[in-house]
């Protein structure tokens, strides 16, 4: 109901309408100990190992106390292995707790949760893109000190929370059946202007040019996928960008390799990321050497299982223990993604772990018929020009089907060349078809997937 009267407004009552909502976000995200959170962690990201080290296992004896006093979960576990926050000696201990599943958290939903807990509780849930969503707590402080980590990030490419920026959202802020522009709706209490990812279409594309040559936006944010979708319609209609951002961030999908760089060349800009996920209890930002920092402040995130390689990196699943979210502490939570850690003293000063790759998620694999687990895709299309976005699929074992978006130009011939390259480069074996469309199927919150699983579902 609510979405039907927004779309009969007048766009000038829309646009207060975002600005309104722009208030209630900017309060959420900006106020209360925001600004010295963030003051804090722009001098604690220079700490040295030593500080480091310490600095967790601080927090981790104090989050394995507030859990033995407050989480019913947690009580039960610690007193079957007989753990205190007194017996936490390394962080080496944390070993010692059983490992956070997916499946646990929706098992012990209730028990998780923090019955003491006094703060503001903001509820939370994931994409659902496997099937099954899944419900959290978060405390509004967690959130605040989250957007300033996440601000941290952006301090190291020039940009602060004050500045004009450009949003490319999966959102629905402009009424899909509009067809005149303005294709963008205005946040004037956070100087935000925002793009949705409904309104890409080559006929619209020259007046989102227009509005961003305008704009004078110190960076633009949103998810790859759209980014990349508006770039490839910039090139293909010979348009240029006038006002480049100083950065684009990305965020909520993987950022693959081949959008990254039409995006950086099409804008003008440096395109850089950060590693999270909507559980939030675990973080790592990019630093100006393009490596991922483990925001030691926010958590611990450890390598599970790891596979030494030749180059001396190790590469495993992702644990997550969370620091800041006490309505609902997450600890060894088993995200579901797999990264590449590496040991680097990076010239950029910062001494937390380093991470090389974040690889996926451990569920956006296709399964060859040699028995192979492969995660990405995005080499297969980094020199096609004649395809808009494409998907992998794979519903059964032995075959994959590659979703494709194709442009006018785009020749049949072209499948057998993906064919060659899936047969010389992944398995010989592997059946390969083809499923044309006309846009990718985005999860519920607006996510694109690059590769998509239906086995065991």
């Amino acid at each position: 109901m609510r979405e039907k009267i927004y779309n009969k407004l007048p766009i000038s009552c829309q646009n207060i309408a975002c600005t309104l909502k722009g208030f209630y976000e900017m309060n959420s995200r900006l106020g209360g100990d925001f600004k010295n959170t963030y003051v804090f962690l722009k001098k604690t990201e220079w700490f040295g190992e030593k500080q480091i080290e310490a600095y967790q296992l601080d927090q981790l004896r104090k989050l394995i106390g507030y859990c033995d006093e407050n989480i019913p979960y947690y009580k039960r576990i610690f007193k079957e292995i007989n753990l205190t926050a007194k017996s936490i000696n390394s962080l080496e201990d944390l070993k010692r707790i059983p490992i956070l599943t997916k499946e646990d958290v929706r098992n012990n939903y209730k028990d998780l949760i923090n019955p003491n807990f006094k703060g503001k509780v903001l509820h939370s849930h994931t994409s659902g893109s496997t099937g099954k969503s899944l419900q959290f707590n978060f405390s509004q402080d967690a959130v605040r000190y989250r957007w300033a980590l996440w601000f941290r990030h952006r301090a190291r490419f020039g940009v602060e929370p004050s500045d004009r920026f450009a949003t490319f959202t999966g959102q629905v802020v402009v009424p899909i059946s509009q067809s005149s522009p303005p294709f963008w709706r205005e946040n004037w209490a956070m100087k935000q202007t925002i793009f949705t990812m409904h309104h890409m279409s080559l006929e619209k594309v020259p007046s989102i040019v227009n509005r961003l040559n305008k704009g004078g936006f110190a960076y633009y944010a949103g998810y790859p996928s759209i980014l990349f979708s508006i770039a490839s319609s910039i090139e293909e209609l010979g348009l240029k960008i006038t006002q480049s951002p100083k950065v684009i961030f990305t965020g909520a999908e993987a950022l693959l390799g081949y959008q990254r760089e039409k995006i950086s060349k099409v804008f003008g800009c440096l395109v850089t990321d950060q590693y999270g996920f909507s559980e939030g209890c675990g973080n790592a930002s990019r630093c100006e050497n393009d490596l991922f920092h483990e925001d030691f402040e926010y958590g611990v995130l450890e390598c599970h299982n790891p596979i030494l390689n030749d180059d001396g990196s190790r590469t495993g699943e992702v644990l997550a223990t969370g620091f800041t979210n006490l309505a609902m502490p997450f600890i060894r939570y088993k995200v579901g993604d797999t990264a590449t850690w590496i040991d680097s003293n990076c010239s950029c000063g910062r001494h937390s772990k380093t991470i090389s790759k974040i690889n996926g998620r451990n569920e956006d694999f296709v399964l060859t018929p040699e028995g192979n687990k492969i995660l990405r895709f995005d080499y297969l299309f980094k020199d096609t020009v004649n395809i808009v976005e494409a998907q992998v699929v794979q519903k059964k074992l032995g075959e994959i089907i590659i979703r494709i978006v194709k442009r006018e130009s785009y020749l049949e011939s072209e499948e057998n060349a993906l064919r060659k390259i899936v047969h010389s480069k992944i398995s010989p074996k592997l059946e390969v078809n083809f499923e044309y469309v006309n846009e990718i199927e985005r999860e519920n919150t607006g996510k694109f997937r690059a590769v998509k699983s239906y086995l065991n579902k």
